[in-house]
């Protein structure tokens, strides 16, 4: 097939999260595959740019901020969504696309999904990570009366509707959309790119000699960094000698007051920020690690950081109530606790820095759990049979047309 997926989030130059993630790993995965794979990305300045990401051609275009100020979010997705349309037409005019994907998160496929007739035609799926409905109900961004709000989710809920196919990384995803925009559940598989367990593997490093507690992600008052900082304040009373590692990038002013409450609390050492470690260094510091935490306030899921924990053989906490209760099992591979409940959070880190079997039950459980139901491979074999699929009655409809 000639797929094209398009994505603003692609390694490395912009990729700041999940979707980023999974758009790198199911361009390579199916370009190895066989399939003849491009990827449409945004520019990170003002030129267009095409190269080669090993088997994987990748498009950069530049959005409209060079012609026009662009001074809301709204107006950024709409013009960004016309750009991309013309760069999709001016793609599969060279040679007909048999696949055209795009994530829900800033309806980029908004103009080319309204644009398109029987001539025009690509088989177009859209890949659910975390909506803007739910963000806007769940972590109360964007505001539900404000004009973004209002446009953003009728451009989410027109490609939904227009879309050939959808398949969301998390039932909760799913259900979001389900509900807010009317598409029924069951035409929305739930499929992602799982990860690498060779890659992500309890791998034979010393342990810290310090009880550390990891976090990846960004750091952010959402991610629950806050939350976390104050429990390992609390814990480092019993455990004098705790680490709390958090890695990943954040707002200055964010980490700035993180150290002044340690500081505060008479514990300088507590915290360590390594900043950005890659994908491929990862491995290495979560292993290194004892317990993986990441209180998110919110997660649509499944959240990779908690998988790749899981297949280093960390036992893992994160919140109840969303996409992480569809990845972790508590008290078999992690523990789920309240979302914004200190307490629980603090009990949770307790039972497992004081335990070392527990620790180690636990996260061979997680590892397991991992090569089981989100093994990169399978994974990708799945969505590469949804994509057939999509593409094969797409196909069938051109030739009735």
């Amino acid at each position: 097939m000639r797929i094209c997926l398009v994505s603003q989030e692609y390694p490395p130059e912009t990729a700041d999260g999940g979707i980023g993630y999974q758009t790198h790993a199911k361009a390579h995965g199916l370009a190895r595959k066989g399939h003849e794979v491009h990827v449409i990305s945004v520019s990170p300045d003002h030129q267009q740019h095409e190269y080669r990401d090993e088997l994987v051609q990748v498009l950069r275009i530049p959005g409209c901020w060079h012609r026009l100020p662009i001074c809301s979010p709204a107006v950024e997705w709409l013009t960004y969504s016309v750009e991309v349309a013309a760069a999709v037409a001016r793609l599969h005019s060279r040679s007909p696309l048999d696949l055209l994907e795009f994530p829900e998160y800033g309806a980029e496929g908004y103009i080319h999904l309204l644009n398109r007739t029987e001539w025009n035609l690509i088989p177009t799926v859209i890949h659910l990570h975390g909506p803007l409905v739910m963000f806007a109900h769940t972590m109360r961004w964007p505001d539900t009366h404000s004009e973004f709000y209002r446009l953003g989710t009728m451009m989410e809920g027109s490609c939904l509707r227009l879309a050939d196919a959808i398949y969301s990384s998390s039932a909760c995803s799913a259900e979001w959309c389900a509900r807010h925009y009317g598409i029924a559940r069951e035409r929305i598989p739930v499929l992602h790119v799982g990860v690498n367990p060779q890659l992500f593997a309890p791998h034979p490093v010393p342990k810290e000699t310090r009880p550390t507690v990891i976090f990846v992600g960004r750091i952010d008052p959402n991610k629950g960094v806050d939350l976390l900082v104050d429990a390992a304040c609390t814990l480092a009373a019993k455990y004098p000698d705790l680490l709390l590692r958090l890695l990943g990038r954040g707002d200055a002013a964010v980490i700035d007051g993180l150290r002044s409450k340690a500081v505060s609390a008479g514990l300088p050492e507590l915290l360590d920020f390594p900043g950005y470690v890659s994908r491929q260094e990862l491995p290495q510091e979560l292993c290194k690690a004892h317990v993986f935490a990441a209180p998110s306030v919110y997660e649509g899921g499944p959240g990779f950081v908690y998988l790749e924990a899981m297949a280093c053989g960390l036992p893992v906490i994160g919140c109840e109530g969303s996409g992480v209760s569809e990845v972790v099992t508590h008290g078999k591979d992690g523990l789920l606790v309240p979302p914004r409940d200190r307490e629980a959070l603090i009990e949770g880190l307790d039972r497992l820095l004081s335990d070392s079997a527990r620790r180690a039950e636990m996260g061979a459980c997680a590892r397991s759990r991992v090569l089981t139901e989100a093994a990169s491979e399978a994974c990708l074999d799945r969505i590469e049979g949804f994509y057939n699929a999509v593409a094969s009655r797409g196909r069938v409809q051109a030739e009735v047309a």
